[in-house]
């Protein structure tokens, strides 16, 4: 059975990227680590050069039932706090949703579970 990664990219002024961190480290990412299917969580950011910075939210998920159980039956349409939405200069419509073989989901655990130097 393969596992499925499901990622949201949306894109904020580079100004925020702390502030939008600390909101998904202690919010968003605790919730999704504790939803029933969902085996890893990371939001990972790239700063553009041109004053924006990239964020993506990755998530791995034991199956895709387990994310429409969570998500719903609009699961490819991302939810958005209203706070929030005023501080993303742009987003991606749908949340995209990739096949992982058992190969692929032991290297992105793996990834996610080590933190990287800086």
């Amino acid at each position: 059975m393969n596992h499925v990664m499901r990622a949201w990219t949306f894109w904020i002024r580079a100004e925020l990227r702390d502030e939008c961190r600390e909101h998904l480290e202690n919010t968003k990412l605790p919730e999704l680590r504790a939803v029933p299917g969902n085996l890893r969580t990371a939001a990972i950011f790239r700063d553009l050069g041109d004053g924006t910075t990239e964020v993506v939210v990755a998530s791995l998920w034991d199956s895709l039932d387990s994310i429409k159980a969570f998500a719903g039956a609009d699961y490819l349409k991302p939810t958005i706090e209203p706070g929030d939405k005023g501080k993303l200069l742009d987003r991606d419509v749908i949340v995209r949703h990739y096949s992982i073989d058992a190969m692929d989901a032991d290297v992105f655990e793996r990834a996610l579970a080590a933190p990287l130097p800086l």
